[in-house]
C-alpha cells in the first residue's frame, strides 16, 4: 500500500509538472517558428545579393517554408484559446487570419502576383517582425530578455507594421485582375476583405501602441527606482 502512495502525485505536484510540459512545448514552438523565420529572411537576403535585387526569383526560394511556418501559425490561437498564453484571443486571431489570408487565399490561389516585389517586401516585414517576436517570446520564457530585443520589440512595428500592411494591399490589389477572370464572386470577396483592413488596422495597430507605451512606462519607472 505505502509503495503505491509512493507513485502518486500530489494536485500542486500534477500542476507544476503540467506548467513546465506547457513551457517546454512553447519554449520549442518559439524556438523553431523563429528559426524557420529566420532562414527565410536570410534566403531573401542572399538571393537579392546574389541577383543584385532582382525580386521576381525571391518565391522561388522561401515559398514552401513561407506556407508551412505561417500555417503553423493557427496553433497560436489554440494557445490563446486553451490559456496557454496571455494573449487576446480576438486579436491572435485576426493578426493569423489575415497572414492566412494573404498566404493561402491570394499568394497560394494566385502565384502569378508573387513576382511582384510587394511579396519580397511584405515577406521581408513578417520575418523581421516574427523573428523578434519569436525570440522574446523564448526569452521570456527562459526568464532574461535582453534589453536590445525588449527594445526592437516594441519598436521595430512602427515600421515594420505598415509596411507589411502595404504590401499585402498591394498584394491584394494586383491578384485583383486574375480573380475577376477566374470568378467575379471571388473579385468581390478580395475588394470586401481589403476593406475590413480599414477598420482592423488602426485596431491591431492600436493595441500594439498600448502594449509600447506599458513598456516606454516600465522604462521610466526603473530609471527612477535606480535613481
Amino acid at each position: 500500500m505505502s509503495n503505491c502512495h509512493r507513485g502518486k502525485l500530489t494536485p500542486v505536484a500534477i500542476e507544476k509538472k503540467t506548467s513546465e510540459t506547457v513551457e517546454s512545448y512553447l519554449l520549442a514552438y518559439n524556438a523553431l517558428s523563429f528559426s524557420c523565420w529566420f532562414g527565410i529572411l536570410i534566403t531573401i537576403a542572399i538571393t537579392l545579393l546574389s541577383s543584385n535585387g532582382n525580386y521576381e526569383s525571391v518565391h522561388h526560394f522561401v515559398w514552401s517554408t513561407l506556407l508551412i511556418v505561417q500555417s503553423a501559425a493557427i496553433l497560436e490561437v489554440l494557445h490563446s484559446l486553451f490559456g496557454l498564453v496571455r494573449a487576446p484571443v480576438t486579436t491572435t486571431a485576426m493578426q493569423v487570419a489575415s497572414r492566412l489570408f494573404l498566404v493561402w487565399g491570394v499568394n497560394y490561389v494566385f502565384p502569378q502576383i508573387r513576382t511582384h516585389w510587394s511579396f519580397t517586401t511584405m515577406t521581408i516585414a513578417w520575418s523581421i517582425a516574427e523573428c523578434v517576436r519569436y525570440s522574446f517570446y523564448a526569452c521570456n520564457l527562459l526568464g532574461s530578455i535582453p534589453s536590445a530585443l525588449n527594445w526592437a520589440r516594441y519598436n521595430f512595428f512602427l515600421v515594420l507594421y505598415p509596411t507589411g500592411v502595404g504590401s499585402e494591399l498591394t498584394m491584394v490589389y494586383k491578384a485583383l485582375p486574375y480573380a475577376k477572370a477566374w470568378n467575379p464572386l471571388y473579385y468581390y470577396f478580395l475588394i470586401a476583405v481589403a476593406l475590413v483592413y480599414i477598420p482592423g488596422f488602426p485596431v491591431l495597430f492600436s493595441h500594439m501602441l498600448t502594449q509600447r507605451r506599458k513598456y516606454i512606462r516600465t522604462i521610466k519607472e526603473e530609471k527612477k527606482k535606480s535613481e
